[in-house]
């Protein structure tokens, strides 16, 4: 059976709410996503093909919580801690709990955040290496 896709009304909400969550994360949301690790990791395993990923902004975010990664923009850490409430939220665009369809949307939100910071995603992959 093919992959279901999104449509364009699907994308267009996901994009807004993406923009919108990006705009107004803080500090205290890094802590709550930081705090809810469990949760995270099982929902992430439901993110087609982007688990590795996952895990390394869950690194990243640590890192950038404990002061070890500080060179990167804020806008990039809201837009990882947003795409991870988003994954744990219960209640999003298009509802978990529906069969085959329910984790298309937090994947359109990862694909967004992946897309959008690559060259910053890059850069913490490389000092992570170096850093080991």
């Amino acid at each position: 059976m093919p992959d279901p896709e999104l449509n364009e009304q699907d994308r267009s909400r996901i994009h807004a709410a993406y923009e919108h969550g990006v705009r107004s994360m803080t500090p205290e949301d890094l802590d709550k996503v930081l705090a809810d690790e469990k949760k995270a990791k099982e929902k992430a395993r439901n993110l087609k093909g982007f688990f590795e990923e996952f895990k390394l902004l869950w690194f990243l975010l640590r890192d950038y919580k404990a002061g070890r990664y500080k060179g990167v923009p804020w806008k990039f850490i809201a837009a990882v801690v947003f795409a991870l409430v988003y994954l744990i939220a219960p209640v999003d665009v298009i509802p978990d709990f529906i069969p085959l369809v329910g984790y298309i949307d937090d994947t359109a939100v990862f694909g967004l955040l992946l897309a959008g910071f690559k060259s910053d995603i890059d850069a913490y992959r490389r000092w992570k290496e170096d850093n080991r």
